[in-house]
């Protein structure tokens, strides 16, 4: 029982202390919690290029490679294709939390097209590196989305830096659609980042050469909705768990109680058989010294009776005497004279 009240009261204690959600870094519309943006490098035009490196969905759809945006996560998504001439091109996130999942948007075409669709990533966590994802095209022509290519459930719950990275001589195609990132509600709200942070955003220039042709998403997940989910979900679970604390602590005092009680009557049933132990005295009985009866059941009850003598018993003992003296000297009895022989 008392597990049980301590597990109620333990989780009662983590809903008020603070709420693990989930929240949002998009790619283009930045981290749903914080506004800060996704930082994207390099963010200016390559020599003889006519395009950034980095491309959003409004800016890409003519491209020769361009995803659906009904199906990309808020209709945005961003891309770059590496070479080895940029030596380096990374998406830098910044967020609080204790967890952290990317999700990637991948090609499959062929490459007898000419176009890159092969992936190659790194990825570093506050300067680290802590895995990679690769993918190797099948083809098909389809786009593969929600690719989960890393996810860490095991981050210290504070400030943190991802980065995505491409190196090295293999071409690539990296098309970056959000990240999910859990933390404590409580202790997102207390937290600070620095100013370098704050002021970074996503800067992506269109190029002239390339028409913006897209609209909203029907898709499209709103911010206001996830939050309203959270809390939709947070408001049961609290009150579920504040129940079960309740009713815990009720059943709780209601055993011992009862344990009480029981110990109370288990200690004076005790004291009975002591009472019983205990020999009373015979009650006096008042016997009649007329009853033949009593007297002999006062010889077995050990009573000695002593019979008295009354005044008609001895009146009848006088006229027995009486009575034997005159049979003696009954009238058939022939009378002698004096000094007859």
């Amino acid at each position: 029982m008392v597990p049980l009240v301590l597990s109620s009261f333990l989780l009662l204690h983590l809903i008020v202390a603070g709420q693990l959600i989930n929240h949002t870094i998009d790619d283009t519309l930045g981290d749903e919690l914080t506004g800060f943006k996704v930082q994207y490098s390099p963010d200016s035009r390559p020599e003889n290029a006519s395009a950034l490196v980095w491309s959003n969905a409004l800016q890409c759809s003519g491209c020769a490679i361009a995803p659906e945006t009904s199906l990309a996560m808020n209709g945005t998504w961003t891309g770059a294709t590496y070479d080895s001439s940029l030596r380096n091109i990374t998406a830098r996130l910044s967020f609080h939390g204790s967890a952290i999942y990317i999700y990637l948007i991948v090609s499959n075409y062929p490459q007898s097209t000419g176009l890159v669709s092969d992936v190659f990533c790194d990825f570093r966590m506050d300067g680290e590196i802590v895995g990679s994802y690769n993918h190797t095209t099948d083809g098909t022509y389809h786009f593969d989305y929600n690719v989960l290519a890393y996810s860490n459930a095991s981050l210290n719950d504070d400030d943190h830096t991802f980065l995505i990275e491409t190196t090295g001589t293999q071409l690539s195609y990296v098309i970056f659609d959000y990240a999910l990132y859990t933390n404590n509600q409580a202790s997102a709200t207390g937290s600070t980042t620095s100013d370098s942070v704050r002021a970074s955003s996503s800067s992506v220039y269109v190029s002239s050469s390339i028409p913006s042709s897209i609209g909203p998403s029907s898709s499209a997940v709103t911010l206001s909705t996830k939050s309203s989910k959270a809390l939709a979900a947070g408001i049961p679970v609290g009150i579920l768990a504040l129940i079960i604390f309740s009713v815990s602590l009720v059943v709780y005092f209601r055993r011992r109680r009862r344990r009480v009680n029981l110990s109370t009557k288990q200690s004076f049933f005790s004291f009975i058989p002591l009472l019983r132990t205990i020999r009373q005295p015979d009650p006096v009985r008042r016997i009649s010294l007329d009853d033949e009866d009593h007297f002999q059941e006062s010889f077995t009850a050990q009573f000695v009776i002593l019979r008295p003598r009354n005044k008609r018993s001895e009146e009848q003992e006088s006229d027995r005497e009486s009575t034997t003296l005159c049979s003696e000297f009954s009238p058939t009895s022939p009378v002698r004279a004096v000094g007859e022989r």
